[in-house]
C-alpha cells in the first residue's frame, strides 16, 4: 500500500473500532513465516498471521471459523 503498511492500517482500524464497540477480523497474509512478522502482526492487532501459499480449502475454513467467532 502506498500510504501505509498493513500493520499501520490494522492499528488505525482497531482505533476506530474501539469508538464503536465492534471488531473486524484481520488476517495477515505474508510470503514468509518469519517470527518477527508474526509478532508484528499480533502487536498491531491482527487476528491471524498466515504464510503463503495457502490452499483454498484452508482459507475457506479460516474465514468460516472467524465468522462463527464473530457471531458468538
Amino acid at each position: 500500500m502506498p500510504v501505509m503498511n498493513g500493520y499501520e492500517a490494522t492499528r488505525r482500524i482497531r482505533e476506530e473500532e474501539s469508538r464503536y464497540g465492534i471488531r473486524t477480523p484481520i488476517i495477515a497474509l505474508t510470503a514468509n513465516s518469519v517470527e518477527k512478522g508474526l509478532q508484528d502482526a499480533m502487536e498491531a492487532g491482527m487476528d491471524l498471521h498466515l504464510a503463503k501459499p495457502i490452499p483454498k480449502p484452508r482459507i475457506a475454513q479460516i474465514v468460516l471459523d472467524l465468522c462463527n467467532q464473530v457471531q458468538n
